[in-house]
């Protein structure tokens, strides 16, 4: 049982890290956190590689004001964390104010010793 209880807090850590990283652009820790194979499905249903995540957060296109969580889920199956949990995003996307409702799912795979998001995908909410 302690083993489980060091894996939840160490996703719990990541979660947080990502979170910040996203808020901040911080391009080198999200870099760190997303495997080279990261499959996303976004909010409008499109595939994106981990390269075409990380663009707007290069070009400074994405803005992320702040990003208020709740209803999370973690749920372990071996050397793999799934991670949902619902989403109210406040930002901008080139010069255009958002606010988005979403459920999002992360899915942290164990590799090398390392957890890496391999992948995600992020459904509307209607609220």
């Amino acid at each position: 049982m302690g083993g489980q209880k060091m894996m939840l807090n160490k996703i719990l850590k990541l979660e947080e890290e990502i979170v910040r990283a996203i808020i901040e652009s911080d391009v080198i820790l999200l870099d760190k956190l997303l495997h080279e194979d990261l499959v996303f499905v976004n909010h409008l249903g499109m595939m994106v590689s981990k390269k075409e995540d990380l663009a707007p957060h290069y070009k400074g296109d994405l803005k992320v004001a702040s990003i208020q969580l709740s209803d999370r889920d973690v749920r372990f199956f071996g050397d793999t964390a799934i991670v949902t949990v619902s989403k109210n995003i406040r930002g901008s996307y080139s010069g255009q104010e958002f606010e988005s409702h979403v459920k999002f799912t992360r899915v942290w795979w164990q590799v090398d010793g390392q957890w890496k998001v391999i992948a995600a995908s992020s459904v509307p909410l209607q609220i």
